[in-house]
């Protein structure tokens, strides 16, 4: 494994510094002369008429401090693209690492959070930098507000509360929102899965590493087939909360329509720093008196995107050329038609069904002023899969994708075989499933007074949890091939069928658990696998404190510190992987 050398401990050092406490002004004494204003020397810069440009959008008036941030406003949005241009437009290191401190000043907390995250997942000098987890850098939107009413209480009454002078007494319990969420036809019964910090994490870098308002030209997105990615990612995740709805004895998931009214409220008993609660949704919720305009809108955005896949072609924006829609590989551009992204070969006339629909179901405007928005679960990469309706509308966009596949001709046998080598058994150990306490840093959600003597970072509250997780497994797979070569296994998870004519309405619930390379030798082959080893898996991230602890003893070279991807920001949790145990439903 690669070991950190001085300078990158130096910028990794730097990141968990400039987030600490990120609702508080800044209070470390060797940033803030760099507080009072921005580097504006030109030579400084990349492109300095992106730099001018932020530079009068600032003048004028940005989101304030303090007030309610959202991704899902054109206005919030703008500013964002602003200020992520002008980090991403420093060339050096001096220069990024000036402008960052200046902007943690002077800009507004969510906006810059999301800016900065954007800088440190495309600068190519920051590739291999490690951010906090999200859920500890903002935990006001993960964990419910009683959690942090209750840690603001006991650090009231006990000075030495959150010390270490106090450890065991340290911890804060956390309980799932479910009792108070939703209770229609059972919803709150899957807020173990909703509601995984890891599993919402995970979507929020997700739609971090491929936002929509990025080029994929200019950053390389669309070698990644970032289309193709959106909806697959989408329907992995689909199909594993059908799964979860099936082991605990709950039916399909919800249709969602634009004619009726949402039968499936939700309250997310979130609360944001300044108090304010995220936005709910009653059940049965009727739209708004100017819903219907957004939805007439929606609708005729919904079967454009229809009809160009029934025709089998899409004409381009610019030259009006027309692109195949019966390849395969127009995957790509469905999925970004879908998705809205800037990479849609027209996205002025099949617009963003997706950020409209987000705005609709979370009452949101995306085009409301400042002070004229507030946000629900919706509105937030990191909160929409605590939400019943995510899932809902997302059940609808995916009828795209398959509308897009009943057109291809189907597999031919030659396709889904490999001619001289057949699986003659499996044998699975047995799957056990299991809840377990997880504590995640909760500290920066709560205020701190850089008054004092002690340092921030003496300073540690835990959130308990129980959290889904599973004991190590191993399979093996008995193989006969009749040559010498390489192939690829893919496993899969997915519900009980009692037939294979099934599997024609089933397919859509299958998850791919793992997926790697083999050498098969011609004769017998046994292939061992355990979980541990498995791809798409990650491990449970290090505390906000304590990786901060390791990487400042490296720093003072008292000990190594291993970039061994340990703390990839982007997989799946391993105990969100499998789903809740239910001997009936799963094979």
């Amino acid at each position: 494994h690669k070991i950190a050398d001085k300078e990158f401990l130096g910028k990794q050092k730097f990141f968990f510094e400039i987030l600490r406490h990120l609702h508080q002004p800044l209070a470390i004494p060797e940033y803030l002369p760099y507080t009072k204003g921005w580097i504006q020397e030109q030579s400084k810069y990349l492109n300095y008429t992106e730099v001018t440009e932020f530079q009068r959008a600032f003048e004028q008036g940005f989101l304030g401090k303090g007030a309610i941030f959202t991704i899902y406003n054109y206005w919030y949005a703008k500013q964002t693209m602003l200020l992520y241009r002008f980090f991403e437009n420093a060339l050096d290191w001096d220069t990024y690492y000036k402008n960052v401190i200046w902007a943690r000043q002077h800009t507004n907390e969510g906006m810059f959070l999301c800016a900065l995250t954007l800088s440190v997942l495309h600068r190519p000098d920051l590739q291999g930098i490690v951010l906090p987890a999200i859920y500890e850098v903002i935990p006001h939107h993960f964990f419910e507000a009683d959690l942090f009413q209750d840690a603001t209480n006991r650090r009231a009454m006990d000075r030495e509360y959150g010390f270490y002078a106090n450890p065991k007494y340290n911890v804060a319990r956390s309980n799932y929102s479910s009792t108070f969420s939703t209770r229609f036809y059972g919803e709150g019964s899957l807020a173990y899965f909703t509601e995984d910090v890891g599993l919402n994490a995970y979507y929020y870098y997700f739609m971090m590493d491929y936002a929509p308002f990025l080029g994929g030209d200019k950053l390389g997105l669309n070698k990644d087939r970032r289309g193709e990615l959106y909806l697959f990612m989408h329907q992995q995740l689909l199909a594993r909360y059908y799964l979860e709805r099936n082991s605990n004895g709950l039916g399909p998931i919800q249709e969602l329509t634009w004619e009726s009214p949402v039968a499936t409220g939700y309250y997310p008993m979130l609360s944001y720093w300044n108090g304010v609660p995220f936005r709910a949704r009653e059940n049965n919720f009727l739209w708004r008196p100017y819903d219907p305009v957004k939805l007439a809108g929606m609708k005729a955005h919904e079967e454009r995107i229809r009809q160009a896949i029934d025709r089998g072609y899409v004409e381009g924006r610019v030259d009006g050329q027309r692109i195949d829609l019966r390849r395969p590989e127009a995957i790509d551009t469905v999925g970004n038609l879908v998705s809205g992204s800037v990479d849609s070969v027209n996205v002025d006339y099949y617009k963003m069904i997706e950020t409209t629909a987000r705005m609709v179901l979370a009452q949101g405007d995306y085009y409301g002023s400042v002070g004229e928005v507030w946000p629900g679960p919706l509105m937030h990469y990191e909160t929409s899969m605590r939400d019943p309706a995510f899932y809902q509308f997302y059940q609808r966009l995916l009828s795209f994708y398959w509308d897009f596949k009943s057109y291809l001709p189907p597999y031919t046998v030659a396709q889904l075989t490999y001619d001289g080598v057949e699986i003659r058994s499996v044998t699975v150990d047995r799957l056990v499933t299991f809840f377990e306490p997880y504590d995640a840093d909760i500290s920066n959600g709560l205020g701190y007074d850089y008054g004092g003597a002690r340092s921030s970072w003496n300073f540690t509250v835990m959130a308990r949890k129980d959290r889904l997780n599973h004991k190590p497994f191993s399979y093996v797979l008995n193989v006969s091939s009749q040559f010498s070569g390489k192939g690829i296994v893919r496993m899969y998870m997915g519900p009980r069928m009692y037939g294979l004519g099934q599997l024609q309405y089933m397919k859509k619930f299958f998850v791919e658990m793992d997926q790697y390379a083999v050498e098969l030798v011609a004769g017998e082959n046994q292939i061992k696998r355990n979980t541990r080893d498995f791809y798409y898996d990650i491990r449970d991230r290090t505390t906000y404190s304590e990786l901060y602890r390791r990487i400042m003893k490296a720093y003072r070279g008292e000990e190594q510190f291993v970039l061994d991807m340990s703390e990839v920001h982007c997989g799946c949790l391993i105990g969100c992987c499998y789903r809740r145990g239910n001997r009936m439903v799963i094979r």
